[in-house]
């Protein structure tokens, strides 16, 4: 496996090792938390991990080569855990398991809400109507042989802003029912604690408000324009 090349990455390893968590080594070394996850998938520090904690129970009494009772301390899952990941899983899923599994419960939250708002905009993009004249006609099946013949699918404008309130309608629903998870775990943690966290989710609210005034502005047939959000 790889190994860190500057004294940072070793010393990070080392309070790693330790059972410090990837948050708190970041704050020892004065480092950003996204450069100790990388050095840890990089390197692989998990599996250096698993590798010492089977070195030191070979060490143990009763642990010697042959012995079939050397299984480590009860309830010690970490090596076996591993190695049924690697078993059934790519190693790029392996990867983001291990940049995320020491991530603050809050950081995983916003980066759901991220992508949760990303998506709607997306899809604000993909399902744009132009008005009311906007219809789509797209051909689904085409027959060849003794029987012959096409079939056709034809969205109009109603067809294709309807579909679209709809999703949309569910998406948001869902954004605002992680925006309150969010809040409630800042507020366990104590906002005024933490000014980065309460800063994030005031542009969030800020943010899908804005959104949801695009979603109901009307031109002035009456037809709703489902993409008009600035960037």
């Amino acid at each position: 496996m790889p190994k860190a090349k500057n004294a940072k990455a070793d010393e990070a390893l080392a309070l790693y090792q330790q059972g410090f968590k990837l948050v708190e080594i970041a704050k020892k070394l004065e480092l950003p938390e996204g450069t100790v996850r990388r050095w840890k998938s990089t390197y692989k520090w998990s599996e250096r991990e698993s590798e010492r904690s089977e070195k030191a129970n070979v060490r143990k009494r009763g642990g010697q080569p042959g012995n079939h009772n050397a299984t480590g301390p009860p309830g010690n899952q970490h090596a076996l855990k591993h190695g049924l990941f690697s078993r059934y899983l790519p190693q790029e899923t392996l990867e983001i398991m291990q940049i995320t599994e020491d991530s603050d419960p809050i950081d995983l939250l916003w980066m759901q809400i991220q992508i949760a708002f990303a998506a709607i905009l997306r899809a604000q993009r993909i399902s744009y109507v132009k008005d009311h004249k906007d219809k789509t006609i797209e051909k689904v099946e085409e027959k060849d042989g003794n029987v012959t013949g096409q079939r056709w699918e034809v969205q109009h404008a109603w067809d294709k802003q309807a579909a679209f309130m709809t999703a949309q309608a569910r998406a948001q629903s869902e954004l605002r029912g992680l925006i309150k998870q969010y809040e409630a775990l800042l507020e366990a943690r104590g906002k005024a604690d933490h000014p980065e966290w309460a800063a994030r989710l005031e542009k969030i609210k800020a943010e899908t408000a804005r959104l949801q005034k695009a979603d109901t502005d009307s031109c002035d047939d009456g037809v709703t324009i489902i993409n008009d959000v600035g960037s």
